[in-house]
């Protein structure tokens, strides 16, 4: 049995998903209430359906595309199974996406970043983080951000390579920027990189929602000192989080008071100032900030 498992395991991840399915057929013949040849065969079923139509479309983008269509399909309906914890899940997920990335990678070399518009980037990196190539995923967010066409979640996503490749201070700066500038582009699913699990963890404690998971997380991390890097901004930028702080705390005391969105926001500005200040020449600035966090 367990040879027989592993076979099929093995098919999936190469692609031979009939062969795949037809293993566990056999498999669940025998014990049709294991969990992992139920997802097995569902798994190679659902890739041997749609593998035709993926064979006979164009190679490079068409198909890379095609494939992070049918991929979201095969991510929801895996997850109301509750399948997407099995092992099988995992393995024909790391062999699609490799699949899919490939193919992206290709028109990516035939005609540049001009061949990917920003949404298929975005699409592509996450294909490369999830299944661990980080490297590339660093060269091609990098690349596409020197011609302009840098997302608010690539930002996320350059974070999350940059740590994941042993830039961690380039990482920690572009994580702290990216959740300034949108904390809601933040994709806790992509996150591998191991000082900020702990964070996540922690902040499923303190809401109750993913969009307040978003907000915290950050003013966790600065509270954390894992945002402290020792950069220090300019000036403009300081006086202008703390005019974006005034703006806010006006904003909160002539309506219903402090929301937790405004907050969290507040919390980030003032963290930023503090540790990010010049020395020197934004004393008013840090102190202002410091006051702010006392109120709120």
């Amino acid at each position: 049995m367990f040879q027989k498992s592993d076979e099929a395991l093995h098919s999936l991840s190469l692609g031979e998903f009939e062969k795949a399915k037809s293993v566990y057929s056999v498999l669940l013949d025998k014990d049709p209430e294991d969990l992992e040849y139920i997802s097995g065969y569902f798994v190679a079923s659902f890739w041997d359906n749609r593998l035709d139509l993926v064979l006979r479309t164009r190679e490079g983008k068409d198909r890379g595309n095609l494939l992070l269509e049918y991929f979201s399909l095969f991510e929801e309906e895996s997850k109301k199974r509750n399948l997407d914890t099995t092992e099988p899940y995992h393995t024909c997920l790391k062999c699609v996406l490799e699949e899919a990335a490939g193919h992206l990678k290709l028109a990516y070399q035939w005609e540049g970043a001009n061949a990917l518009d920003s949404e298929t980037l975005g699409d592509l990196a996450v294909c490369l983080i999830k299944i661990g190539d980080y490297k590339t995923a660093l060269e091609i967010i990098q690349y596409s951000s020197g011609r302009n066409r840098f997302s608010p979640n690539l930002k996320f996503f350059l974070a999350e390579s940059y740590c994941m490749t042993g830039k961690e201070k380039e990482g920690i700066e572009t994580y702290r920027s990216a959740f300034l500038d949108d904390p809601n582009q933040f994709r806790m699913d992509l996150v591998s990189w191991p000082p900020l699990l702990p964070l996540i963890e922690e902040a499923k404690t303190l809401v109750k929602t993913e969009d307040e998971l978003k907000e915290i997380l950050p003013v966790l991390a600065w509270k954390s000192g894992l945002f402290v890097t020792g950069k220090k901004e300019n000036i403009e930028d300081i006086k202008s989080w703390q005019k974006e702080i005034t703006r806010l705390s006006e904003s909160a005391k002539k309506g219903s008071g402090y929301s937790f969105k405004i907050k969290c926001r507040i919390e980030q500005y003032a963290y930023f100032i503090i540790e990010t200040a010049p020395q020197g020449v934004a004393r008013d600035a840090v102190l202002f900030a410091q006051k702010i966090l006392e109120e709120i």
